[in-house]
């Protein structure tokens, strides 16, 4: 990641079992939508067996699309490195690559946002539209980052905490399970009640360790708890 880019989409949720809702991938990726950075390669995205696989040769792109279930407050998916990058520092801007991650973007509330971030409203509104989120958090595979640390972003700043799930040791090759307490972790960060999830972007990098990596994600689905 070399820049920050505010996480944008255009999709919907599919509704699945009883209190849950679920992201669809399928053929095609129809709903998602790719965001390229300048002067850096692009991944390759597709769909396997229900799954979103992405593919990074010394490149970086996110994918995203809409979070409408977001009003449930327990995020739940399944991925899979099955080649990942070297272990970076996710404080560093220019240094942070990592094999996947997902983030959670949360709408904008003007009445809870610091004044900083009503300070950078205007830009954020100006690239990525009225709807783009406010906060956003995101949950990494990668990094040198202990599991289950909390920084700030260095692209988005007190908007934005990155969140250690896996880390590289992590066996390759096998789906990991994770179940996630939004609302719970939201008011840790930023006290409060949480504000609905409206975005879910995917990003995978390898550009600063210029090597490539390939991982997996399914079943992304929003959960009653």
């Amino acid at each position: 990641m070399k820049k920050l880019v505010p996480i944008a989409l255009a999709a919907s949720f599919l509704a699945a079992p009883a209190h849950a809702a679920c992201i669809p991938v399928s053929s095609g990726l129809p709903g998602w939508e790719r965001l390229d950075f300048d002067d850096i390669p692009s991944n390759t995205w597709s769909e396997e067996d229900g799954a979103l696989v992405v593919s990074t040769n010394r490149g970086s792109s996110m994918l995203y699309t809409s979070a409408t279930g977001g009003t449930l407050p327990v995020l739940t998916w399944k991925w899979r490195v099955d080649q990942g990058v070297p272990a970076t520092d996710l404080t560093r801007k220019g240094g942070d690559d990592r094999s996947i991650s997902l983030t959670v973007g949360f709408a904008y509330d003007p009445a809870s946002a610091s004044i900083g971030e009503r300070m950078k409203r205007t830009v954020v509104e100006a690239v990525a539209g009225a709807d783009a989120p406010g906060r956003g958090i995101e949950f990494v595979w990668g990094g040198m980052q202990p599991v289950g640390s909390r920084t700030q972003s260095p692209y988005s700043g007190n908007s934005g905490r990155i969140i250690t799930l896996r880390t590289p040791d992590t066996p390759t090759g096998q789906w990991q399970t994770e179940r996630i307490d939004l609302g719970t972790i939201y008011s840790e960060i930023w006290g409060g009640s949480p504000l609905p999830a409206t975005r879910i972007a995917l990003l995978a990098d390898s550009d600063d360790t210029g090597g490539s990596s390939m991982a997996r994600i399914k079943d992304i689905c929003f959960e009653a708890g």
